[in-house]
C-alpha cells in the first residue's frame, strides 16, 4: 500500500511576525464573532499547495524546491492590513495581507510552480494572493458588524521581515486542527 502525504510549500515567518499576528488576533477577537482561529504557530505564507501525493515524491520535490530557491535572492516583506475571502464585508476566511517586495515574492512563487511542473504537478489556476490566514468561518461573517471595515486596519502593519527560505510541510488534519511537519528546507540565494 502506498503512503500518501498532504504537502504544501510555504515561507516560514519569524517570531516577531508571529507575535504581531497573535496581537492582531487578540484585538479582533470579540464576543459573537463566530470563527475558528488558526493557531498562531501554524500560520505561514503558502506558496504552493500540492495536496495528497505519494511519499516517494518528497525527494524530487525537495530537489525542485532547491532549484527554485537558489534562483531567487532573499527579500523583505511586511504583514499589513486585514482582509477577507471572498471580501471583508462578508467573509469566510479572515487574513492579514502581505506588502513589501511582493514582486520578488511573486517571482519566487512562479519559480516554485515552474520547477514543480517539471515533475508533472499542475500549476495553480487561481491568481496568487499572498496572505496569512487568521481564521475561518462555517458561514459568512459580516465584517462591518465587528468593525473590520474601519480604515485604520489598512495601516495595521508588522515590522519588515526577510524571506530567506522555503519549507516543504506535511499536513495531518485532526479534529483539533492541522498539525504540520517540516520535511525539507530550501534556502534562497544571498
Amino acid at each position: 500500500m502506498k503512503k500518501t502525504l498532504r504537502l504544501f510549500i510555504a515561507a516560514p515567518i519569524p517570531d516577531a511576525v508571529t507575535r504581531f499576528l497573535k496581537n492582531t488576533r487578540t484585538t479582533l477577537d470579540q464576543p459573537g464573532l463566530n470563527i475558528r482561529w488558526v493557531p498562531v504557530e501554524n500560520i505561514h505564507l503558502t506558496l504552493k499547495f500540492i495536496g495528497d501525493i505519494d511519499a516517494v515524491s518528497v525527494d524530487p520535490i525537495a530537489e525542485r524546491m532547491d532549484a527554485a530557491a537558489g534562483a531567487n535572492a532573499s527579500f523583505a516583506l511586511i504583514a499589513r492590513s486585514v482582509g477577507g475571502f471572498p471580501n471583508l464585508r462578508s467573509f469566510r476566511v479572515l487574513w492579514v495581507g502581505v506588502d513589501g517586495d511582493t514582486r520578488r515574492l511573486e517571482t519566487l512563487q512562479r519559480s516554485v510552480e515552474s520547477e514543480l511542473e517539471t515533475l508533472g504537478l499542475e500549476r495553480e489556476r487561481r491568481r496568487f494572493h499572498p496572505h496569512f490566514t487568521l481564521a475561518r468561518a462555517r458561514q459568512r461573517v459580516d465584517g462591518g458588524r465587528f468593525g473590520l471595515l474601519d480604515a485604520s486596519w489598512t495601516q495595521h502593519a508588522s515590522e519588515a521581515f526577510r524571506v530567506d527560505r522555503i519549507c516543504l510541510l506535511a499536513s495531518v488534519l485532526k479534529p483539533s486542527g492541522a498539525e504540520y511537519t517540516r520535511l525539507h528546507t530550501s534556502y534562497l540565494a544571498g
